[in-house]
C-alpha cells in the first residue's frame, strides 16, 4: 500500500509535503483504500507514555486592561490545575514573573516551577508573551517586541517572523462580523474575500500558526469554526495546516477556566511546547460552544479526554479512543461527515475534501482535534 509521509518543506514549518497526490477513480464502484492517504498532527505520539499538559494561552493583568494582578492570576491558573500558562496582557513583553510589585516573589516562582502542592506538577511559564493590539489582535510569543500606534497585522506578524517567534490569531469573529448571532454572522464567516484575506496571511507566514476557534465562553467566537473549516479548504490542498486554539481570554480570575488547550508532549519544557504548538499536537476545549452544544450550555464534571488516536492506513481510516464522552462529530467544511469512533475517508471521498477533523462532545463540554489531512493517489 502506498503511504504518506510528512515532509518538512522549511524551517519550523506549519507547511507540509504532501507525498500522495491525485484524484481516486469510483469508476469499478468499489472502494480502494490505497488510494487514500491520512496526514495526522499527532502522528509519533507515544500515547501511553506522553503527558497532557493543560494551558492558557490569552490572559490579562492589571497591567494592561485586567482586574488582577499579575501574581493574583497565576496562582488562580495554578489552583486550577493550568500547566502552562502565557501573560498575554495588550502591548506588554512578559519576560518574567517576578519583576514588579505585583508579580510573584522569587521564592514563590520557585514552588510554582517544582509543582508545590500539586504532586511535583509544575506550571511552565511562556515567555515572550505579548497580545500586539494595534489593528486586529495578535497573540505573539517568543519574540521581544512590542508594537506601536500605526502597525498593522500583516506587520505584526511579518516582524514575528523575523525574531524567530510564533503567532496566532486573536478572535477573528471581531473583525469579520463573524461574532454576531444568526445568519448575518454566519454569512459573514463565509465570506470569499474575508476568507481569503486570511488564507494569504496564513500562507504567507508559516510563523502564524493558528487562530482562535474559541474565546471566551464563545462571546465573539460563535461563527469562527466556519470561518476556520473555509480557511482549512483553501490551505489545507496547499499544504498547509491552520491550528485552531481555545482560550479564555480572561481580564479577571473569575474569568479563568472555561476555554483552554490540551498539549500532548513527552515532558512539560518550552521547547516541547513550541514543538507542540508548531505540529499540531494539542486539542482546543471548552466548557461552551454555542454553536455546536447549544445556547444555554455549560459543561459540568470532566471535559472529554482523547486517550488514543490510531490512523491505519491500509483502511485509510482515523479511530478516536476517548474518556469522558458521549459522541464524536467528524467535520469537513462545517459540516458533519459522520458520528462515531472512527471515520473512514476512502468511504466518505465524495463528502470530505482535503481535511477531516473531529468534535468530541460529552457532559462536561467539547474538544476539538486538529485537521487532519486527506490525500488522493
Amino acid at each position: 500500500m502506498k503511504k504518506c509521509f510528512l515532509g518538512l518543506l522549511i524551517l519550523l514549518p506549519v507547511f507540509w509535503g504532501l507525498g500522495c497526490a491525485g484524484t481516486p477513480s469510483p469508476a469499478t464502484g468499489t472502494i480502494d483504500a490505497s488510494r487514500f492517504g491520512i496526514i495526522s498532527p499527532y502522528s509519533g505520539i507515544d500515547w501511553e507514555a506522553y503527558g497532557q499538559y493543560k494551558a492558557a494561552l490569552h490572559v490579562h493583568t492589571k497591567r494592561s486592561d485586567g482586574r488582577n494582578t499579575l501574581a493574583e492570576m497565576i496562582e488562580e491558573h495554578y489552583a486550577q490545575g493550568f500547566d502552562i500558562l502565557a501573560i498575554t496582557d495588550h502591548n506588554v513583553v512578559n519576560s518574567d514573573w517576578v519583576s514588579g510589585a505585583d508579580a510573584l516573589t522569587q521564592a514563590r516562582y520557585d514552588e510554582i516551577a517544582m509543582g508545590v502542592g500539586r504532586d511535583g506538577r509544575g506550571m511552565l511559564r511562556i515567555p515572550l508573551a505579548n497580545e500586539q493590539s494595534r489593528g486586529q489582535h495578535l497573540n505573539t510569543f517568543f519574540a521581544d517586541f512590542n508594537n506601536a500606534r500605526g502597525d498593522t497585522l500583516a506587520g505584526n506578524i511579518e516582524r514575528v517572523e523575523r525574531l524567530g517567534g510564533l503567532s496566532h490569531i486573536n478572535h477573528p469573529g471581531r473583525y469579520t462580523g463573524g461574532r454576531i448571532p444568526g445568519v448575518e454572522g454566519v454569512d459573514a464567516s463565509n465570506s470569499p474575500g474575508t476568507v481569503q484575506r486570511y488564507v494569504d496571511k496564513f500562507m504567507g507566514f508559516p510563523s502564524l500558526v493558528g487562530m482562535e476557534i474559541m474565546n471566551r465562553q464563545d462571546v465573539d467566537s460563535i461563527n469562527d469554526r466556519i470561518l476556520w473549516d473555509n480557511i482549512l479548504r483553501r490551505t489545507v490542498p496547499q499544504g498547509r495546516f491552520v491550528w485552531g486554539f481555545s482560550n479564555d481570554d480572561s481580564h479577571s480570575a473569575k474569568a479563568v477556566g472555561p476555554s483552554f488547550n490540551v498539549f500532548v508532549m513527552p515532558a512539560n519544557t518550552v521547547d516541547n511546547f513550541r514543538a507542540a504548538m508548531v505540529y499540531g499536537r494539542f486539542f482546543a476545549v471548552a466548557r461552551v460552544a454555542r454553536r455546536e452544544l447549544g445556547q444555554a450550555f455549560v459543561g459540568s464534571g470532566p471535559v472529554p479526554v482523547v486517550r488514543n488516536i490510531v490512523v491505519d492506513d491500509d483502511a485509510a481510516s482515523i479511530t478516536i479512543t476517548a474518556e469522558h464522552y458521549t459522541g464524536i462529530d467528524w467535520i469537513y467544511g462545517g459540516n458533519v461527515i459522520v458520528r462515531g469512533n472512527t471515520v473512514n475517508v476512502a468511504e466518505h471521498q465524495h463528502e470530505i475534501g482535503s481535511y477531516v477533523r473531529a468534535n468530541i462532545i460529552g457532559p462536561g463540554g467539547i474538544s476539538f482535534t486538529q485537521p487532519f489531512g486527506v490525500v488522493r493517489e
